[in-house]
C-alpha cells in the first residue's frame, strides 16, 4: 500500500481538532509541520515523530512531504497554498478556500501549471447523510428536485473567537457559509445561476456578519434558501435530537451558557479572555491524548468533547423537496416522506477530515477523479461572496464560475 506523506502548515486550533483523525488513517503518514511556536513543534515531534519547521517555505521544500494541509489563518490560505503548489506539493486547504475570488483563481492556476492536486476541505458536503441524499436524487427515486431549504441557528458569534478571526471571515459568511453552500450546491447539482441575499451585523460588540438569508436559483430553475443565525439564542439542535455538528450529544443548555459567559464581559476583558482561550486550544498547549475540545466556552474547563453515542453529523435542518416526496436527515440516516414515510439507515462512514484526506489520497495515489477540487471550491466561494455583495448592493448577483456536481 502506497503512503501519502502529509505536512501540516499551522499548528493552531485546527491542528488540535484535525490531527487525531488524520493520524488514524493507515495510508497517510504525517511527516512534517510548520509553525512559529517552538513548543508546538516540540510537542509535534514528540507525539507524531515528524520534522518541525518554523518557516512554511522550508516545509514546502521538504523532500519528505507529498502534500500539505493548509491550516493557517484565513488571510494566509491563498499565499501558503500557492507556495506549496509551486513546490509541486498537493494541497488540502481549510475553508474558506481564500478571501477573494482573484486569489482562488491564482490557486487553481498554480495547481494546473504545476500538475498537482488542490482540494478544498472541511465542509459538510463530505457528510454521509448529505452524500446519501445526493445519491437518492441521482437515482430518480423521488423524481426531480423541486426546492431545497436549509436552516442553521447556532452560537458561532458568541463563541470565544478573537475579533480578528471574525473580521477576516466576515463573521459567519466565509466561515460557516461554505458548509451550507457546499451542501446545497451538491444537492442541487452545483450550477447556481444567481444569488439574492441579505446579511446583517446585529451585535455591535462583534465584528462581521452574524446572520444571513439567501435565496439562490440553479440554472435549471430549482430554488433554494439558506438561513443562518450565529447569535446563540435559538439552537437548531432542538429540532434534531440534540445532536451536535459532529454528531456528538449537544446539551440543551449549551447556547444559554455561551451567551451568559459572553454577555458577562465586554471590551478589553472580553478580548483578553478570548485570546487566552484561543491560545489554550492551540496544538502544543494541548496534546492529542487529551482529546478534542468544543468550540464554546467549555474551553475554560478544557472539557473534552463528548464522543460517546456519536450519531451522524448535523449542520442544521436541510429539507429537499422532490416531485414524489421530501427528505431530511434522521438521527442515523435519512427520512423519506413519500406516499409512505420510511427511514433509510446509513452506516457511519467517513466524515470530516478523514473523508477529505481520503479523497486526496485516492486522487493522488489511485488516480481517481477528485470532486472537491479547486474549481468546486471557487464556485462555493463565489456564492459566499455573492451573499455579501447582494446584501450590500441590494440586488441579484449572477454567477460565472459554477461547476456541476458529480
Amino acid at each position: 500500500m502506497e503512503i501519502l506523506r502529509l505536512g501540516f502548515a499551522g499548528l493552531g486550533e485546527a491542528a488540535t481538532m484535525v490531527l487525531p483523525d488524520i493520524v488514524e488513517i493507515p495510508f497517510v503518514k504525517v511527516t512534517a509541520a510548520a509553525d512559529l511556536r517552538k513548543d508546538a513543534l516540540e510537542r509535534f515531534q514528540e507525539e507524531i515523530g515528524g520534522k518541525g519547521y518554523q518557516r512554511i517555505e522550508d516545509l514546502c521544500q521538504s523532500p519528505d512531504v507529498d502534500a500539505i494541509y493548509i491550516a493557517t489563518p484565513h488571510e494566509m490560505h491563498a499565499q501558503h497554498a500557492i507556495l506549496a503548489l509551486e513546490n509541486r506539493k498537493h494541497v488540502i486547504v481549510e475553508k474558506p478556500m481564500a478571501l477573494t475570488l482573484e486569489d482562488a483563481e491564482k490557486m487553481n492556476a498554480a495547481a494546473e501549471k504545476y500538475g498537482v492536486k488542490l482540494l478544498c476541505g472541511h465542509t459538510h458536503s463530505f457528510d454521509p447523510p448529505i452524500k446519501k441524499m445526493r445519491e437518492i436524487i441521482k437515482s430518480g427515486e423521488l423524481g426531480r428536485v423541486c426546492m431545497i431549504n436549509t436552516w442553521n441557528y447556532n452560537d458561532f458569534m458568541v463563541r470565544p473567537y478573537p475579533d480578528h478571526e471574525l473580521q477576516m471571515s466576515r463573521g459567519v459568511v466565509l466561515n460557516q457559509g461554505p458548509h451550507q453552500v457546499d451542501v446545497v450546491r451538491l444537492l442541487g447539482g452545483g450550477m447556481v445561476r444567481s444569488v439574492r441575499a441579505m446579511a446583517g451585523r446585529w451585535d455591535t460588540k462583534r465584528p462581521g456578519e452574524g446572520g444571513y438569508v439567501c435565496y439562490l436559483e440553479f440554472e435549471d430553475g430549482t430554488p433554494a434558501t439558506l438561513v443562518f443565525n450565529g447569535y446563540g439564542f435559538f439552537d437548531i439542535a432542538e429540532l434534531h435530537w440534540w445532536a451536535g455538528e459532529g454528531g456528538q450529544n449537544r446539551p440543551p443548555e449549551t447556547q444559554q451558557f455561551s451567551r451568559q459567559k459572553y454577555t458577562s464581559m465586554s471590551g478589553r476583558e472580553l478580548q483578553e479572555v478570548m485570546e487566552k482561550l484561543k491560545e489554550e486550544v492551540r496544538y502544543g498547549k494541548r496534546s492529542l491524548k487529551e482529546g478534542r475540545v468544543g468550540h464554546g466556552w467549555d474551553r475554560l474547563a478544557q472539557r473534552p468533547q463528548d464522543d460517546h453515542t456519536r450519531r451522524q453529523p448535523f449542520f442544521g435542518l436541510t429539507v429537499v423537496s422532490c416531485e414524489k416526496g421530501d427528505m431530511r436527515q434522521s438521527e442515523n440516516g435519512i427520512i423519506i416522506y413519500g406516499d409512505e414515510k420510511k427511514e433509510v439507515p446509513i452506516e457511519s462512514g467517513l466524515r470530516a477530515r478523514k473523508a477529505e484526506v481520503t479523497e486526496l489520497y485516492e486522487a493522488v495515489v489511485k488516480g481517481k477523479k477528485m470532486f472537491h477540487d479547486g474549481k468546486w471550491g471557487a464556485a462555493t466561494l463565489e456564492v459566499c461572496q455573492a451573499i455579501l455583495k447582494s446584501g450590500e448592493e441590494r440586488r441579484e448577483i449572477r454567477m460565472s464560475r459554477q461547476v456541476p456536481a458529480e
